[in-house]
């Protein structure tokens, strides 16, 4: 999936707009109790892959 909007940073949350291989879109929420991809959501821009690879 491909982030199609700039993420949306709230108070403990992150807010992604995906755009999915099947033509959909979609919202997901990313929260701090996701530990390591909330710092990565907070990193993310547009354009950008999610989930991010592992380094």
């Amino acid at each position: 999936a491909r982030v199609v909007r700039k993420p949306q940073i709230r108070k403990g949350q992150v807010l992604l707009d995906l755009c999915e291989t099947d033509p959909s879109l979609r919202r997901t929420t990313i929260t701090k109790r996701h530990g390591d991809l909330y710092k990565a959501a907070r990193d993310t821009e547009w354009g950008d892959a999610w989930p991010p690879e592992a380094p």
